[in-house]
């Protein structure tokens, strides 16, 4: 009879503390912010995200993994110490009323920039441009393998794109290049004759 009741007890205690672990996983869940959907408030709730970072966050997306965070200037260290408050679910599709406000963004930022640059400092980012090195003729660029550096010696390409050629690796043609955002056929058509995929 004693061991009946003891019996008993233990069930209901593993019971009640499994549906307590199992409540208590809900809300660590629930809780997480999808870094593809969430609403610029609901990033700044989040443990060193402040308006400018969360707004970066926002600009960058479409994030494939957390650790694209990088993409917006988080650290390392700061994408590690959000990782158990944050999930990448599946993007949310470009809707198309949405693609002229980025442009706008886009423009207001350019134009901030030139305004507030000395001339100086535009002397300097143009010479930055000049110096970046440029691929020997009939030298060809495997995106598969090669450096960002290398990849951004190709015509057209910068530190974004390159960065971007690297992210979508691997790729099977030359013309897989195109799935990469920002490269269309008209950039396409002036690397292919630099780039390999073996």
């Amino acid at each position: 009879m004693q061991k009946a009741k003891a019996s008993r007890r233990f069930l209901i205690l593993a019971t009640v503390l499994i549906a307590l672990f199992c409540f208590a996983a809900q809300g660590v869940y629930a809780a997480q912010v999808d870094i593809n959907t969430a609403a610029q408030k609901d990033l700044e709730s989040l443990k060193g995200i402040g308006p400018a970072k969360a707004k970066k966050i926002i600009d960058n997306r479409p994030y494939k993994s957390v650790d694209e965070l990088s993409k917006a200037g988080l650290s390392a260290k700061e994408i590690d110490k959000l990782k158990p408050s944050i999930t990448a679910g599946a993007a949310a599709p470009a809707k198309a009323e949405t693609k002229p406000a980025a442009a706008d963004k886009k423009a207001d930022r350019k134009a901030k920039a030139d305004t507030s640059k000395p001339a100086d400092a535009k002397k300097d980012t143009k010479a930055k441009k000049e110096a970046a090195p440029k691929l020997a003729p009939g030298e060809k660029v495997n995106i598969n393998t090669a450096s960002k550096e290398k990849i951004e010696a190709l015509p057209g390409v910068g530190p974004k794109k390159a960065q971007a050629i690297i992210d979508s690796r691997p790729y099977k043609t030359p013309e897989d290049v195109m799935k990469v955002k920002g490269i269309k056929q008209g950039l396409y058509n002036k690397m292919k004759d630099h780039i390999a995929v073996n």
